[in-house]
């Protein structure tokens, strides 16, 4: 019997597992796709995520962010830049690989491509059921995504409520000259060009990832909305986007920053799982390796108590209060209001430049959601009056 089974082994899943080794435990992983996986993902990485992941491999590296281009509807755009980076652009299916090569280097077990079907819950364990095996541990850690089986099963959620969007993404190999025209150096682009949302452009080394993202009703039909989307940033950079396109990626992504249960006796939810995504940009990775690494110390610590009880598990929901939920709840805030009037907002972005640079800080790590909002009431009272009273 393993101490520890974590399903899914994306970021927040194998960040668990990979502190959890070796802390001691002994842990299993179970990854319904088999390695390198493809994901739906701009491939961007905060440097806050960064931060937590430790060190990486300089191959995964494809481009270094310091600022973005953000587009307004009629595609008038202006752009902020940091002295520090602020972002990397990678493929996923190249960092998933990589950190799940490490938490097996530090000891955990992987079994990948094998789905979990089910969790039963006996006397003094955990028994997790695969089409191929049935595995039993004394707790587990549901990592498994926005889908999440281990949510379901173990009755932490049977169904999502509020705050579910939908992204749609393509990768498109352009080549490196076409990728460098196409958005420019140290850059990603956003564009606010609709009631539904955003879109993005992520580059990579000679691709780039392209996609649009929405919030509750707010995408209606939306593979229609991408394919436009596409064609007129495609006609916008005289740049042949859309018949380099092959797969077009469809996933849900639930927003943070909702009261939602996120444990019960010997389960844990992490990252997609249990709702820690930035509910403005959508933005989840540094969510998912950060309440990972969390729940990797909690599970290590019921082990060394044997004490598996939904009370003795309310530290994690404590800890992962203090470290981001309670500043998942300010961007909460912040996005509501923004989304509101995003044409206000996004004119007080252009107009200055202080308070896109202060955003751009948010984003890499330097300032937390709670303490922007905080310095935007400070800086653009006015401003920022108008936006919640939505005229």
């Amino acid at each position: 019997m393993y101490d520890l089974i974590i399903a899914g082994g994306g970021p927040a899943g194998s960040t668990a597992a990979y502190r959890a080794a070796k802390d001691g435990l002994s842990v299993l992983v179970i990854e319904k796709e088999s390695y390198p996986r493809d994901k739906t993902c701009g491939g961007g990485v905060s440097q806050k995520a960064v931060d937590i992941i430790g060190k990486i491999d300089k191959e995964l590296i494809e481009r270094e962010v310091f600022g973005a281009r953000i587009f307004l509807p009629d595609y008038r755009n202006f752009t902020g830049m940091l002295d520090d980076r602020v972002a990397i652009m990678t493929r996923r299916e190249n960092l998933d690989r990589w950190l799940i090569n490490r938490a097996e280097n530090s000891g955990a077990v992987i079994q990948d491509g094998e789905k979990v079907l089910d969790i039963v819950f006996g006397a003094d364990y955990v028994e997790v059921v695969t089409p191929k095996n049935r595995y039993r541990s004394r707790m587990v850690i549901g990592s498994d995504g926005v889908n999440s089986t281990v949510a379901r099963k173990s009755g932490i959620r049977t169904r999502w409520g509020d705050g579910v969007g939908l992204c749609l993404e393509a990768e498109v190999e352009l080549g490196e000259a076409l990728t460098d025209e196409c958005v420019g150096d140290k850059l990603t682009e956003f564009y606010f060009i609709g009631e539904w949302g955003y879109g993005w452009i992520f580059p990579k080394s000679d691709c780039i990832s392209i996609g649009i993202g929405g919030w509750g009703t707010r995408l209606h039909d939306p593979k229609t909305l991408f394919r436009r989307f596409v064609r007129n940033v495609s006609l916008q950079k005289n740049i042949d986007i859309e018949d380099k396109m092959n797969n077009v990626n469809i996933h849900r992504i639930p927003a943070g920053g909702f009261d939602r249960k996120i444990h019960s006796d010997r389960v844990l939810l992490t990252g997609d799982a249990a709702g820690f995504v930035d509910p403005f940009l959508g933005e989840g990775i540094y969510y998912a390796v950060k309440s990972g690494e969390i729940a990797a110390e909690v599970a290590t610590g019921a082990v060394e108590s044997d004490d598996f009880s939904e009370r003795f598990l309310d530290e994690y929901v404590l800890k992962c209060e203090k470290e981001f939920n309670y500043d998942l709840k300010s961007a909460l805030r912040f996005a509501k209001i923004t989304y509101g009037r995003l044409d206000l907002f996004l004119n007080a972005l252009r107009s200055d430049n202080r308070l896109f640079m202060e955003y751009l800080r948010t984003v890499r790590g330097d300032m937390t959601y709670t303490d922007f909002n905080r310095w935007c009431v400070l800086r653009s009272p006015v401003t920022l009056a108008k936006l919640i009273c939505n005229r």
